[in-house]
């Protein structure tokens, strides 16, 4: 393996930008579809996800996944994701996976999981295995995301117009559900259960504030990503301050920062 990947400070840094990679166009998705609730609801179950997965002994990742595919698959066959009810019973399932979990890793002997790095994230504890799943994951997404691009951001745009110009809206929408689902998995290491969903809307939201294409708002809510990483692993390094939580700290101080000079310049530009 190359030495630079010895130096967990470059590790994290790389993890860190991968994740930005995919966080950007996901999380653009994920708003335009009013999926935000879904990821924190996959965040939170996905702690019975890493409970299960010590407790069958196989790696965490494989527990996590197989629970968020099966929440996805089910509420795909109850009901849509845009009704009253999917709210209320994805706060349901959120809640009540997050208590699951906590309390089958409980059950597990001491020392064996670190609930605090599941629940936050622990960017400076990611290993090359960890950077390689991550990548590997991030690459497989980003393949999906060029190759059906059009059709995810026509069912953004409208439900109705996407079927009518035959796109398979159902199929469309499933696969997204999917890809959350493996992102989430993926992303627990990095931001923890608690944060994923935070890292995907949070420069999303600062993002369409000035953006005026989907494609120009992708590359803002990268850049915005890429401002809240600097100034969370910054926080960590300097203040000891845990990366994760630093980093949506940042990634709001920059929101209420670009809300702010927004608002400042509005009246000139009238």
């Amino acid at each position: 393996m190359i030495e630079w990947l010895d130096d967990f400070g470059v590790r994290a840094v790389i993890a860190g930008l991968i994740m930005v990679a995919i966080a950007a166009p996901m999380g653009c998705l994920m708003v335009w579809q009013r999926l935000a609730f879904l990821s924190d609801t996959l965040g939170h179950a996905a702690v019975m996800g890493v409970g299960l997965g010590l407790l069958l002994q196989v790696q965490p990742i494989f527990g996590v996944l197989a629970v968020a595919l099966l929440i996805v698959f089910s509420l795909s066959r109850v009901t849509g994701f845009n009704t009253a009810l999917s709210e209320t019973t994805l706060a349901i399932i959120s809640h009540t996976g997050l208590a699951g979990g906590i309390i089958l890793v409980g059950l597990l002997p001491a020392n064996t999981v670190n609930l605090e790095a599941i629940l936050f994230g622990d960017l400076l504890a990611t290993t090359t295995r960890d950077l390689l799943t991550l990548l590997v994951t991030t690459v497989l997404l980003l393949f999906v995301l060029l190759h059906h691009w059009r059709s995810f951001v026509a069912v953004s745009v409208s439900r109705e117009i996407a079927q009518a110009e035959g796109i398979e809206v159902r199929k469309v929408q499933f696969l997204m559900y999917i890809m959350i689902a493996l992102l989430v998995a993926v992303m627990m290491k990095v931001m923890g259960v608690l944060l994923i969903a935070a890292m995907l809307v949070i420069p999303t939201s600062s993002a369409r504030l000035f953006s005026r294409s989907p494609e120009q708002m992708v590359f803002i809510s990268g850049l915005y990503g890429l401002g809240a990483l600097a100034g969370g692993i910054t926080g960590s390094f300097h203040f000891d301050w845990q990366t994760g939580p630093a980093i949506v700290v940042s990634a709001t101080l920059l929101l209420l920062l670009t809300l702010v000079v927004t608002r400042s310049f509005k009246p000139h530009l009238e």
